[in-house]
């Protein structure tokens, strides 16, 4: 048997797994970290029912009162992905998207970048666990609005993708004992590796998969799990972009700067690579106050509302309903969120094909693609109104107030 640390591993089934616990938490001196190996066979343990509940909420305290390494986090990640049923793993799926955070008041924004990439060909297989922080908007709550399917197997996922390009499925339908994880991180009311690991299981093996943090320093934790997943073969050849998402979520914020960490894998080495996406509302303010009142059909209108009359260049019937509803500023911000998260994925996939990052092309593809949404074979003349122009038509606009008829 192969012997880590100072501990022989043999098979869930034989292990005793009291000798993890003694491990993490023997004292100043005496205590360690557990190796990659041991965070594996913990979490499938766990799952097994070989390990209790007090056993796995005592390792899953003493990790984050010392702070989980990254051995550990990876460890985790592949101990969950021993747990997933393969048939996931066997999806055709080109974008791995977790979406955990939620969002504090705003909508998703993010499901819109997700339904165009899907209507321009590609196959993206959201997951998160909206019950993980339920004061939050989750991507689940708003997937309906923009029909997106939630599938809780892999076979109802693949008629999903193949139907339509996009699939939601509950992290727990993926690792059931991440139901238990969450139960137990509640009752102990910290955070805990499995919020971590979740985001970085890429259960469909994509080739691209995106991983947002909110904390800092944990985008170095993630460089270094996606390095380790690499070499330890628990992931495929890929991309992993890591950035601060909006709000923690996996979109990206077009108020601020964004940094982007490539970690790239073609089989023989990791490669390291970054880029930066510039703000995209300069001292832009407002369009904070109201956003929490928003319902989720708005998603679905703001996806189907064309910004101006083509012909005369005037303000659509649409769009006039919609700023009926939205406050100017606020449209602003929401439509800047998906070109900016568009650009973001649309750059990953540059880099995943081996080709050079020019991020203001990136930025002008993501605004044709998302002016011509609705029509995935033409796009707008080149000078017709952008978005913004058409909102800056109105002085009402201007001022931030609800545009009337």
């Amino acid at each position: 048997m192969p012997k880590i640390g100072q501990l022989e591993l043999t098979s869930v089934e034989d292990f005793d797994f009291r000798l993890l616990i003694k491990a993490l938490g023997k004292g100043e001196k005496g205590s360690r970290s557990l190796t990659f190996a041991e965070a594996s066979l913990l979490i499938q343990g766990f799952a097994k029912g070989k390990v209790t509940k007090a056993q796995m909420a005592s390792a899953m305290m003493l990790m984050r009162v010392r702070g989980e390494t990254v051995a550990e986090v990876a460890g985790v990640v592949a101990g969950l992905k021993h747990t997933i049923n393969p048939a996931w793993g066997e999806l055709n799926v080109d974008i791995d998207w977790p979406v955990y955070a939620g969002k504090r008041e705003q909508l998703p924004w993010l499901l819109l970048v997700a339904k165009l990439l899907a209507r321009k060909g590609m196959r993206i297989m959201l997951h998160g666990d909206s019950q993980a922080l339920p004061h939050r908007r989750h991507v689940e709550s708003c997937i309906q609005a923009l029909d997106i399917a939630l599938c809780q197997t892999a076979e109802k996922a693949q008629q999903a993708l193949d139907d339509s390009g996009i699939v939601y499925v509950p992290a727990g339908d993926l690792a059931p004992v991440l139901d238990d994880c969450r139960l137990l991180h509640q009752e102990l009311g910290l955070r805990s590796i499995i919020q971590t690991a979740s985001r970085c299981m890429n259960p469909s093996n994509a080739p691209l998969s995106l991983r947002s943090f909110f904390h800092p320093g944990l985008d170095e934790l993630h460089q270094k799990v996606a390095e380790k997943l690499f070499t330890e073969d628990v992931y495929q050849q890929g991309v992993v972009g890591i950035f601060k998402g909006l709000q923690g979520e996996t979109e990206i914020n077009p108020r601020v700067t964004t940094d982007v960490q490539v970690v790239k894998y073609s089989g023989e080495n990791v490669q390291f690579s970054a880029f930066e996406l510039p703000t995209l509302l300069e001292g832009f303010s407002g369009a904070k106050v109201g956003q929490a009142e928003l319902a989720i059909e708005i998603l679905a209108q703001l996806w189907r509302t064309e910004w101006h009359n083509q012909a005369n260049n005037t303000l659509s019937v649409e769009l006039t309903e919609l700023t009926a509803t939205m406050p100017c500023s606020m449209i602003k911000q929401a439509l800047s969120s998906v070109e900016a998260t568009l650009c973001f994925v649309l750059s990953l996939l540059d880099v995943l094909q081996s080709n050079s990052i020019v991020i203001p092309e990136k930025l002008a593809l993501a605004q044709q693609w998302w002016a011509g949404r609705l029509d995935s074979n033409t796009f707008p003349e080149p000078n017709s109104l952008t978005l913004f122009e058409s909102l800056n038509t109105s002085s009402t606009c201007a001022k931030d107030k609800l545009c009337t008829v």
